[in-house]
């Protein structure tokens, strides 16, 4: 019996550390973002990204989407919690047609509108210049 309590007690504090709540405030960062959460978004380089739906929900399949000028690619993509801290979940673009696009999920947390940011970090292979984007999004239940 004492076992099982200290692997409760143990999973307990995994969870509650792995929802960590992050001190960041939402509406400072999205105030200074270039786009609206969840909605499609048209950065300065041409790039546009957007969801498969608007309003998510964790422990549910979505998909990211992404437009890609002919000169830019995609060096690396992650999703990152802001509003609470669950680490970071690679992202895979792969290209569908004349899209790219990148199956995912989050996690669910006691927070119930959770915070996400894609950090895409894309090269102009004319210039050879790196640009790290961030498009939030909410996952709310």
């Amino acid at each position: 019996m004492l076992i099982y309590r200290l692997s409760l007690f143990t999973a307990l504090i995994f969870l509650l550390t792995a929802c960590d709540f992050s001190k960041n405030s939402d509406v400072k960062l999205l105030k200074n973002a270039k786009c609206e959460a969840n909605l499609p978004c048209t950065f300065s380089n041409g790039v546009k990204v957007w969801l498969s739906e608007k309003n998510l929900s964790p422990e549910t399949p979505f998909t990211i989407f992404s437009d890609l000028p002919a000169n830019i690619q995609i060096e690396d993509a992650k999703l990152k919690g802001i509003t609470m801290y669950m680490g970071y979940i690679p992202q895979f673009f792969k290209k569908h047609n004349d899209l790219w696009q990148s199956n995912t999920m989050v996690g669910i947390c006691s927070e119930k509108n959770m915070l996400w940011n894609l950090e895409l970090i894309v090269k102009n292979t004319t210039t050879s210049q790196i640009d790290t984007l961030n498009y939030y999004f909410y996952v709310t239940y």
